[in-house]
């Protein structure tokens, strides 16, 4: 997908799926407090999985996408799909990341949400209470939402980045123009 193109929506800036979050321009792939630059033929064949959601991506679209320019064979894609793997914590037929599709691919076993801009949450992520526009929210740079009672049990630290949970900000008012 081409970033700018009018016609083409947005790439999203961050993937987040179980407990890692694919922070897209940074390469960064962070779990709790702890950030990994992603290698480039990994960060490839992640994105290739999180933009498929779940749908199975086939070895032909890996090599076409992620070896453009070189010859690459079966053994590649499988010591790609291992060391992401590892990379994610997966353990031996654990498969709770990804899913191999015998001669076909490889798929996303759980759900992605894909963010190119802010998205106010409407419910804390911790204890699903739920938060208001004028709220009693808080957030990190990621957009992870919080209640005030979970972000103070947790000491104002985000368990998905380890980020700085602060107060949301609250929305205009219908029917005023947004400040510029």
């Amino acid at each position: 997908m081409i970033q700018g193109a009018s016609s083409l929506p947005p790439m999203p800036l961050t993937y987040r799926f179980g407990r890692h979050l694919l922070d897209v321009p940074r390469r960064m792939l962070l779990t709790g407090a702890e950030r990994r630059t992603v290698p480039e033929k990994l960060f490839r064949v992640l994105l290739l999985l999180l933009e498929a959601n779940g749908q199975v991506v086939s070895r032909h679209a890996f090599f076409n996408e992620v070896w453009t320019d070189e010859e690459a064979t079966l053994a590649n894609l499988t010591q790609h799909i291992f060391l992401l793997r590892t990379l994610l914590g997966e353990r031996a037929g654990q498969n709770s990341y990804i899913v191999t599709v015998p001669g076909r691919g490889y798929r996303l076993a759980g759900g992605v949400e894909k963010k190119a801009g802010l998205t106010m949450k409407g419910s804390c992520e911790r204890c699903l209470t739920p938060l208001f526009d004028s709220g009693d929210a808080f957030i990190c740079s990621y957009e992870c939402t919080f209640c005030s009672a979970c972000s103070a049990a947790m000491s104002h630290t985000c368990p998905n980045c380890g980020g700085e949970l602060v107060k949301r900000p609250a929305r205009g008012r219908a029917g005023e123009p947004p400040i510029s």
